[in-house]
């Protein structure tokens, strides 16, 4: 073969393939159909061979070698550095200055959970870095840059009193037009508000006030939010103002997963006696952790609903207050504290958000059209729960009642000398008569301030006259309604008269105890009718 042609075909990969079917086929040619035998080219067969160029690997041959890498540029070479700036409150906005002239270099504006970013900055500028939040500005000291840096500048207002302020300026009161009240904050930006589904009662969402308590002596009222998420079933709801807060309110982002046993503040509005209270925050601890579902180891009032839960010492709130009915005969075992994860708010927040402007709208427009739709339905069941809690509320108030009434008719006849049966019978009737006109109505007029607080159903005349005249809640339902209503008052009257005539004649205590439990059982049959048959779809 000719030396100059393996060079050719040793160089090339398409005549490598070609110079092997040819070969292949050659030996197929041969009479005896025998290969002719391998030669080694660099074996001196007599002749002066030429045995060519080294075979080179396959990815030389394709022209695919890898470039030696680069050694990186050192320090002293480069003409820029990254700057890396880092604070301890959310949306504050960061600002690169010019440490000569303190001008403006660039500045950006965190959201959602950043509290980082990133500055491309020349080499050997020296420059302060400045972060503005909630009224507050922070500098650090000048930094000249020859390499990358990362400075931290942080406005430590997560100590016990200025965290509490922190969090307090980011709540607000939830003010229905009925007279309810809840709770809500700021979550994402100063422009959205999270609160509790229940909260969110009205027929028409923009008469919902929102009142934010900047200091002492002011409050500050926005309204004509619009809807951009309501569950019922998770009782979380996000709605948006028409324009934002002012500066001086800080807003709250969600802080990762809540776990049993962690040390949390919340914050709200307890109201006393169906009136709203300025804010107040309550410490307390995760006592358990479900699937989107916090318990509270404290007893959270019904004027928390809708507020956060911040995990102590950050501002990364963990939950949204809510309330959870047990159904159960037990009086004393029927509400606890829970809060529904603040992901749910967080999802639905980040899903809108990232909408163009007219997604936003036709978003809003559905989620609002069905809210409108199901508005009835929804207020019957929470008049239901309602209903349900507040009348173990009075049961348990009645009972109470009735113990100390006991209690304080045996000391009554411990303290009788002998005495004839009929004698007995005068002493203890006006020991009796005591107990109803001077005892009962200072114990009972305690108990029911501290049980107030507890109370949901403290408008519920007007909530149930809506509930009535909406055409969409169906006759079954507001028939069960009505006898939970009804045997629901007969419990408020007993609690708040003690003991009620009988045909003209005082109850004996076990009268009024059988009575109590009845009104009772009623009221519980009658509202889980109404909560079984109007539970979120």
């Amino acid at each position: 073969m000719n030396t100059s042609l393996c060079h050719a075909v040793l160089k090339s990969p398409a005549l490598i393939g070609c110079w092997a079917l040819l070969f292949l086929c050659s030996g197929c040619q041969d009479q005896g159909g025998d290969l002719p035998p391998v030669t080694n080219a660099n074996q001196n067969t007599g002749g002066s061979v030429n045995p060519g160029p080294p075979i080179q690997p396959a990815d030389q041959m394709l022209g695919n070698a890898p470039t030696p890498a680069s050694a990186p540029t050192p320090d002293s070479a480069k003409k820029e550095f990254q700057l890396t700036a880092r604070t301890d409150l959310f949306g504050s906005t960061i600002s690169i200055l010019d440490g000569a002239t303190s001008e403006v270099i660039e500045e950006f504006t965190l959201t959602k959970g950043e509290l980082t970013h990133e500055f491309t900055i020349p080499r050997e500028k020296t420059v302060v870095v400045q972060a503005n939040a909630f009224g507050h500005v922070q500098q650090s000291a000048p930094v000249q840059l020859t390499k990358n840096e990362e400075v931290s500048v942080e406005f430590d207002l997560l100590g016990e009193a200025d965290f509490r302020e922190l969090i307090k300026s980011a709540t607000c009161l939830v003010r229905i037009p009925d007279g309810g009240f809840g709770s809500g904050f700021l979550y994402g930006d100063r422009q959205t508000i999270v609160t509790a589904a229940h909260c969110v009662a009205a027929k028409n969402v923009g008469d919902l006030k929102y009142t934010f308590y900047p200091d002492e002596s002011r409050e500050v009222t926005y309204e004509n939010a619009r809807l951009l998420f309501y569950d019922q079933k998770q009782d979380v709801a996000v709605l948006r103002l028409a324009e934002p807060v002012s500066e001086e309110h800080y807003w709250l982002w969600s802080g990762g997963s809540a776990a049993q046993g962690d040390e949390v503040l919340v914050m709200g509005n307890p109201g006393r006696n169906g009136e709203y209270d300025p804010m107040y925050a309550r410490s307390c601890k995760v006592a358990a952790v479900r699937p989107d579902e916090l318990r509270l180891d404290v007893e959270i009032y019904p004027g928390y609903s809708g507020g956060p839960v911040v995990r102590s010492g950050t501002t990364q709130v963990l939950g949204v207050v809510s309330y959870k009915i047990i159904q159960s005969d037990n009086y004393e075992q029927v509400g606890y504290s829970f809060a529904r994860s603040s992901d749910i708010a967080g999802d639905a927040f980040t899903q809108w958000i990232n909408l163009s402007e007219e997604l936003q709208e036709g978003h809003i427009t559905r989620v609002e059209d069905r809210y409108s739709r199901e508005f009835g339905r929804n207020l019957a069941h929470n008049a239901a729960i309602a209903y349900y809690g507040d009348s173990a509320v009075y049961t348990i108030i009645c009972i109470s009642l009735l113990q100390d009434y006991k209690i304080h008719m045996i000391r009554k006849l411990a303290e009788l000398p002998p005495l004839t049966l009929s004698q007995r019978r005068l002493v203890l009737k006006k020991a009796h008569e005591e107990y109803l006109k001077d005892i009962a109505p200072d114990i009972a007029e305690k108990v029911r301030e501290r049980v107030s607080p507890k109370l949901r159903g403290t408008h519920l005349d007007s909530e149930h006259k809506l509930i009535m005249e909406d055409e969409s809640v169906s006759r079954t339902v507001k028939d069960s309604l009505e006898k939970s209503r009804a045997a629901y008052l007969q419990l408020k009257e007993a609690a708040e008269t003690i003991v009620k005539k009988k045909k003209g004649e005082d109850r004996t205590a076990e009268e009024f105890e059988m009575f109590i439990l009845e009104l009772w059982g009623d009221v519980r049959f009658n509202a889980e009718e109404v909560i079984t048959a109007t539970a979120p779809r």
